[in-house]
């Protein structure tokens, strides 16, 4: 069967994926902003791409007749990862720009509350952290709004650590055919 016969199951895997990201995306959203807002949610969306792209693969993997070497294997997964990604990075951006334009307002004081609330804890024990004054300065002047420009370039940096875990997936289901 050649590969012109069905679609790339790296489409398929990618929506689904998507829709999984979307969703873990709105349950935090609705329970807690924080995590949304945090690299957590980054681990989050790569987790959830990394089990559907392996699925990706292996569907593609079965679809070959159970052989399939590193190229072949290679790109369902990493196609899942940019579909995934895209949406996932997408999605923040009309969360933080369009449906609560407030939200990084909101994440960046309370980031500032947990670290004056570190730094109180930490002079009431009689430790002086001169670095943690230095990050709540820091904290206090950046910008946590999620520009367009921001976001692309998020997704593109991010789509390197994309394939290289798509790269690694790729290896461990390959299998070549015996010549």
């Amino acid at each position: 069967m050649s590969n012109a016969s069905y679609p790339n199951p790296g489409i398929k895997w990618g929506l689904i994926a998507s829709v999984v990201i979307v969703l873990a995306g709105l349950g935090l959203y609705y329970t807690d902003q924080q995590t949304l807002f945090s690299l957590k949610f980054n681990f989050i969306q790569l987790f959830i791409c990394a089990v559907t792209g392996l699925l990706a693969g292996l569907e593609q993997k079965r679809k070959a007749g159970g052989y399939s070497s590193f190229k072949e294997a290679l790109q369902p997964i990493f196609i899942t990862f940019v579909i995934g990604t895209l949406v996932g990075t997408l999605f923040m951006y009309i969360i933080a720009n369009y449906v609560d334009p407030g939200l990084p307002a909101r994440m960046k004081a309370g980031d500032l509350k947990a670290l004056e609330q570190m730094e109180a804890a930490q002079k009431a024990a009689g430790i002086n952290d001169s670095r943690l004054s230095e990050q709540l300065t820091q904290l206090k002047q950046q910008d946590y709004s999620l520009t367009l420009v921001a976001s692309i370039l998020s997704y593109l940096t991010g789509l390197f650590l994309d394939f290289i875990i798509a790269a690694i997936l790729a290896v461990v289901i390959r299998k070549k055919q015996i010549a």
